[in-house]
């Protein structure tokens, strides 16, 4: 009984109960108005404004009629069933001109649809309210008519006044606080609780004017109680299930700690609170650490951040004294936001010395890093020598590897090739070349025959491991022809024929464990990884942000390491960070300190367990197994490992790839749709995106080639040709931007007809299969309208890759009938992004960076 009420033990997953009690308010017409959320069996909690606009009352009305109802649905649970619900007038509070009130409850004439529960609440004082991250399901105007919800992610700045917190988006993608949001309540993902109810948008938001933000109030100024007048949230609340225990020993004996705990947990069930309960006086509350990860690795930095908390509370008694949050973040983005002292301000460093990137805001990738686990991608000296950095550590390894399907590995033949026996270069030769091809002749005189496993590598602009491996596979080779013949050619045709992204570890091995769990497609081919990331693909744990795909691969599409006989290595380091008191307290420069102590003493094995190797100790962990794949014994047999991939070798191999790898050819086309005349903050939607492709034509290599169409119903044909697919124009075509910046957006949106005729295009201009990287890039600022359920045909022969960039009422959760827009560019080894209208720019200049930043050289 109790476990039910409470969701389950201490300790077990609380289920994200947000996601299914939202609903949507609806008024007579069957619009939508806005959001509600349940907070009882039968009660929902909104805000005054929404109601009055859903029952279409004047602005002066003070008071709904007596039983007045509104249409609710609850679209995650039953979207098919609409329900009535009552507007209690005793509950009823309008805005008051100080932006206080504006709340409402309404009551439930039928149940709830089976499975929606009320929402847990929590209280944190007024200084829990700043840097915290949260996730709001609400109705933005553009879904209203189709009653669809979307989700915002983001961030609370702290308190503005009038009992109200602000709340900013944490990136450009994704969906900005619109007025349909109002009354959806604010999900805090690290306590797994309702914290607040998002009351209005500002569209004035400044210093961004294209960035939305949004005010909530939050659940301590909320009249929130149960039937009997008593308030639904404990006000000691601290976290939704805190690892606590009365203290034991001679003087408490265990049946009197029992009972104490069964009394209080039947007092707050009584009492008909939701939250959890408060924990005992003697503990104090828990230091909040900031921790700052590399996406490939956030997973397993936070197993890690979540078993040192753990480790903490036993040491103190069973108080929780650290709370760690770790968010993803890149390790570029990282180092520029130290170089400026982590400024919320453009252009300019928190102490005010220095400038940045107009623009570009440090806090709005995180709040500011206590530590800081850059990953793969090493820390440079110049940001070491930095003052906010105060030390930094080596505290994990994991040496680079063939990872290659165990289905395709022959014992006699291929064993013993895995340990040692082999250069990278003669390594790779023997997994890409197909076995009729001429054998190689190694250094010690065997000839080598080719197995035609193919490999596929990360994208070097994007990996640091690629990078590395790019060192090691170059070494010897004769010169960039040799190199583009041997080695980059054959890695293309294996990224192409397999769909593998042009991206980094985590995104190619989500790729291969696609291929692995689909019974339909073929043995995926090998793969340059790291030894930790090969045993989290087998056992079936999560690749990095992002990644969907979970479950463990079948045995013969598992992965077995291939060790060269020299390979690089990736060392994960953790920097610790010095703030000015003000920003960073004493209390949690010491808990970064004991984190270090931790990972470097007995938080070791946690590191094992994760498939790490671990300095200074001369065993392996259980997950480092032959039959996880790997040799557990490799290392300790063989401690020069370590392969030198300095600076100047690295710049060196990055030269030696932006000659050898192979131009592309790429059609832009861009919706010109009347909907991309909406207002995007410095501009139309349209005026934005035209100036993302007069930054974009920029970055071509002198052999990519590009070609530029519009689209909509409002052409002949549905598209207008504004450019031809041919090599850059100098000066970046200034012709075209004037016809681009004098075009009018009309019409509706034939997208995936574009689509089609777009692969079919770059596929009719014909070229040898290897010669270039064909992409078709679609910016869109809504559904398909006018196709008639056309399914864009995207294999052939000549494999092209989709791009589309989804913004304003397109999502890339969009549905046609090939799968979503998600799904369809992820099959062809591209992506769909979804970008804030005022960052369309920005958007597509990184897209067009990763396509062809490292083309050919002038």
């Amino acid at each position: 009984m109790i476990g039910a009420a409470w969701g389950g033990p201490p300790g077990r997953p609380v289920p994200d109960d947000v996601r299914l009690a939202v609903a949507a308010v609806r008024g007579a017409d069957g619009r939508v108005y806005g959001t509600a959320f349940l907070i009882d069996a039968t009660r929902l909690f909104t805000c005054a404004h929404v109601v009055r606009a859903a029952l279409g009352a004047g602005s002066g009305a003070d008071e709904p009629p007596e039983g007045a109802t509104v249409s609710v649905v609850f679209p995650l649970a039953e979207p098919g069933r609409p329900l009535t619900a009552v507007v209690l007038p005793r509950h009823w509070q309008p805005a008051r001109a100080d932006g206080s009130g504006d709340h409402a409850v309404l009551q439930l004439r039928a149940p709830p649809p089976a499975g929606v529960r009320p929402v847990r609440l929590a209280r944190p004082g007024q200084a829990g309210t700043r840097d915290r991250f949260c996730r709001v399901y609400g109705f933005p105007l553009f879904s209203l008519a189709q009653q669809q919800g979307r989700w915002f992610e983001g961030r609370l700045v702290g308190p503005v006044g009038a009992g109200l917190v602000q709340i900013v988006k944490l990136t450009d993608s994704g969906y900005p606080i619109e007025p349909g949001f109002s009354g959806a309540p604010v999900w805090d993902s690290r306590i797994r609780c309702v914290i607040g109810m998002v009351v209005r948008a500002d569209k004035r938001a400044e210093p961004q004017t294209h960035y939305a933000a949004g005010f909530m109030v939050p659940v301590r100024r909320l009249p929130l109680t149960d039937r009997s007048g008593r308030p639904r949230v404990l006000p000691g609340w601290r976290q939704p299930f805190p690892r606590w225990r009365e203290p034991t020993g001679p003087s408490a004996p265990r049946w009197r700690t029992r009972r104490r705990v069964a009394n209080f947990l039947t007092a707050l069930l009584a009492a008909g609170a939701v939250a959890v309960p408060q924990p005992p006086p003697r503990c104090a509350p828990p230091v909040e650490l900031r921790v700052a990860a590399a996406p490939d690795d956030l997973d397993t930095y936070q197993a890690v951040a979540a078993a040192y908390e753990r480790w903490r509370a036993a040491e103190t008694g069973g108080c929780r004294t650290t709370n760690v949050f770790v968010y993803p973040a890149a390790a570029r983005d990282v180092a520029h936001g130290l170089t400026l002292g982590w400024s919320a301000t453009a252009g300019a460093s928190a102490t005010g010395s220095g400038g940045g990137r107009p623009g570009w805001y440090p806090a709005d990738v995180g709040p500011r890093p206590d530590a800081w686990f850059p990953g793969a991608d090493a820390p440079t000296e110049e940001v070491l020598r930095l003052g906010v950095v105060r030390a930094y550590a080596t505290v994990a390894r994991s040496p680079l590897v063939l990872a290659v399907p165990r289905g395709r590995v022959v014992a006699r033949r291929d064993d013993p090739d895995r340990q040692r026996a082999l250069t990278w270069p003669e390594l790779f030769a023997k997994a890409s070349r197909a076995p009729g091809e001429q054998p190689l002749l190694t250094g010690s005189g065997r000839r080598l025959a080719g197995t035609g496993w193919q490999v596929v590598r990360p994208d070097p602009g994007v990996s640091p491991e690629a990078r590395m491996v790019n060192v090691a596979l170059y070494d010897g080779a004769p010169g960039v022809a040799w190199i583009r013949r041997e080695v980059e050619r054959r890695l293309e045709a294996a990224q192409d024929v397999h769909g593998h992204p042009l991206d980094g570890l985590a995104a190619v091995l989500c790729r291969q464990r696609h291929l692995a769990l689909d019974p339909a497609a073929s043995v995926p081919p090998a793969v340059i990884s790291t030894e930790q990331a090969l045993v989290q693909f087998n056992l079936g744990g999560r690749l990095g942000h992002g990644c969907t795909e979970r479950g463990r691969p079948p045995w013969d599409r598992s992965l077995v390491a291939f060790y060269p006989e020299q390979t690089p290595g990736v060392d994960h380091r953790i920097v610790l960070l010095d703030w000015p008191g003000p920003v960073q307290s004493a209390a949690a420069r010491a808990a970064t300190d004991d984190f270090l102590r931790w990972l470097t003493g007995s938080g070791r094995d946690v590191l094992l367990a994760r498939g790490f190797r671990v300095p200074g100790l001369d065993r392996a962990g259980p997950a480092l197994s032959e039959i996880n794949g790997v040799l557990p014994g490799w290392l300790l047999e063989n401690p020069q490992w370590e392969y030198a991939s300095g600076p100047a070798a690295l710049y060196a191999a990055d030269r030696r790839h932006r000659q050898a790898r192979r131009p592309a050819r790429v059609l832009l086309a861009l919706d010109t749709s009347g909907s991309m005349l909406a207002d995007a903050g410095r501009g139309t939607r349209f005026d934005v995106a035209v100036d993302g492709v007069a930054a974009s034509l920029g970055q071509l290599g002198g052999r990519d080639e590009v070609g530029v169409w519009a689209f909509s119903t409002a052409y002949r044909g549905s598209v207008a040709r504004l450019r031809g697919v041919s090599r850059a124009a100098p000066g970046g075509d200034p012709a075209l931007l004037e016809r681009l910046r004098g075009t009018v957006p009309a019409g509706d949106t034939p997208l995936y007809r574009t689509i089609d005729a777009a692969a079919r295009e770059v596929r009719r201009l014909g070229g040898a299969r290897e010669e270039y990287l064909r992409a078709v890039v679609v910016l869109t600022d809504g559904r398909d309208t006018a196709s008639g359920g056309l399914v864009p045909r995207l294999d052939g022969d000549l494999p092209v890759r989709l791009y589309v960039i989804a913004v304003g009422e397109a999502s890339c959760d969009d549905r046609g009938r090939a799968g979503t827009l998600r799904q369809t560019a992820g099959g062809t080894g591209g992506q769909c992004v979804e970008a804030a209208a005022g960052t369309v720019d920005r958007a597509l200049t990184g897209l067009f960076r990763q396509l062809w930043e490292n083309g050919a050289e002038q």
